[in-house]
């Protein structure tokens, strides 16, 4: 007898769910898992949403239109149960984060300077040097982010605010905006499997997760050291250094390289650009 289908729609953390999922011998015993990319429009063959006993799914509005939860959910079949993912995203540690742009993990002060036409000493110096309270409010971005993510945790299957805030100040939570570290990771795969009535994941069914996990921790988006100093982030390290792939590159350098890619006209291939020069 085919086991049960459980559909997962979600961002690139269901790809680590997926991992911690299936290292569950209780799920995977009694699902088969099948994950589609909800950020890139992967499409949900007609015939799996009508097998799906378990849909599992991060939260899309209606803007996403045939994609979106609500018109998913609609489609399932009356048996199947629907389980909410949290979608974690923190911004506390880049009060400067914007979305605005092509440029990956864009930064709103230096694309401001950029596009000002400032030559690049220029931007260094007031990026690095300049009081960054006059440009951004970091009390409130933080404090707004945290409302946000309080909202969007109602009604998901784990708790991942009080976590990150009882830890964020002496460990970093979080390696970009929307990548959290393994441990909020296995926080959502937890809660996936208590509200299933599962036991927990032990560590030994985490002994042959690949390396890295999670598969993102190859980069860590750099922390202005204004930052760490007002919020009083205490594993940040003066001559501090992040991971870039193969390479460890210190605040400075990272900046350097955002804006020579930018003035160069490769601001569409940022990550890429970093990965080689």
């Amino acid at each position: 007898m085919p086991q049960p289908l459980c559909l997962m729609h979600a961002n690139c953390h269901g790809e680590e769910l997926k991992t911690l999922l299936q290292a569950s011998p209780d799920f995977s015993h009694t699902y088969r898992l099948e994950y589609y990319i909800n950020y890139t429009r992967q499409p949900i063959p007609a015939e799996s949403l009508e097998q799906c006993s378990l849909f599992l799914y991060q939260h899309l509005g209606p803007e996403w239109q045939d994609l979106s939860s609500e018109s998913l959910l609609r489609r399932l079949p009356a048996s199947a149960e629907a389980v909410r993912l949290p979608n974690p995203f923190f911004n506390g540690y880049w009060p400067l984060w914007t979305s605005d742009g092509h440029m990956a993990f864009g930064d709103s002060l230096l694309n401001r300077l950029l596009d000002e036409g400032a030559p690049k000493k220029i931007i260094m110096s007031i990026y690095l040097h300049k009081d960054l309270s006059s440009f951004v409010d970091m009390r409130s971005v933080l404090e707004n982010c945290i409302a946000r993510e309080r909202l969007k945790e109602e009604g998901t299957c784990a708790s991942l605010v009080d976590w990150t805030l009882d830890r964020w100040k002496d460990r970093p939570v979080f390696h970009t905006v929307n990548h959290p570290c393994r441990e909020l990771i296995l926080r959502m795969a937890q809660g996936v499997l208590s509200h299933l009535g599962f036991p927990p994941l032990e560590e030994k069914n985490l002994t042959d997760l690949p390396a890295p996990f999670p598969s993102y921790a190859f980069f860590d988006l750099p922390i202005h050291p204004q930052v760490a100093t007002f919020h009083g982030l205490r594993f940040i390290a003066p001559d501090q250094k992040y991971t870039m792939w193969q390479r460890q590159l210190a605040f400075e350098q990272y900046i350097s390289r955002y804006i020579d890619c930018r003035q160069n006209g490769y601001a569409d291939y940022f990550l890429g650009y970093l990965q080689l020069v």
